[in-house]
Order: structure tokens, then C-alpha cells, then sequence
């Protein structure tokens, strides 16, 4: 229902279960997944059907990082490099 898909309810439930399944359930991985979803453009909000689409191979194929630590330095690789270089003087 969140994500506008009730029409095709085995498709979130595959999204769901490919979710939970790579992140174990764990929920802060759960959140972390999602947003790197979206950042890549994996997961995008489409405005002319008002729905989310996602891309279920590249979805599958994503690796997830059981180490926070690497969660925030992948994040952190894709700030611009002025952002970067403030992050490293600070």
C-alpha cells in the first residue's frame, strides 16, 4: 500500500522478501538498503503513474554490507570531492 503497488501485490512481496532476505532483517541494514536503492536510482518514485519501479536484477544482484563502517564510507565516496576534503580536515 506505501509504495502505490496494490494492483500487483506480488511484486512488493518479492521486493519485500529480497530485502529482508539480503539484510537478514535487520532493520538499520533494512533503511540502509533501501536508501542506497534510491540513491542509485534502483528504487525512483514514478510521478507519471504514480507508483515506485524498481529494477528487480539489480535489485537482487546488490550486495549488501554487513559492516556499518563500510556503509558510511561508501556513502561518503559519493559526496562531491570539496565535501570530501571538509569531512577530512574535520
Amino acid at each position: 500500500e506505501a509504495l502505490g503497488m496494490d494492483d500487483d501485490d506480488s511484486k512488493v512481496k518479492s521486493l519485500a522478501e529480497t530485502i529482508h532476505k539480503k539484510t537478514e532483517g535487520n532493520p538499520f541494514f533494512m533503511l540502509i538498503f533501501l536508501r542506497s536503492l534510491y540513491d542509485e536510482k534502483l528504487l525512483q518514485y514514478n510521478f507519471g503513474v504514480m507508483k515506485w519501479t524498481w529494477d528487480e536484477d539489480a535489485v537482487n544482484s546488490k550486495i549488501v554490507t554487513e559492516n556499518v563502517a563500510s556503509v558510511l564510507v561508501n556513502k561518503m565516496n559519493r559526496l562531491q570531492e570539496e565535501t570530501q576534503r571538509m569531512l577530512m580536515v574535520a
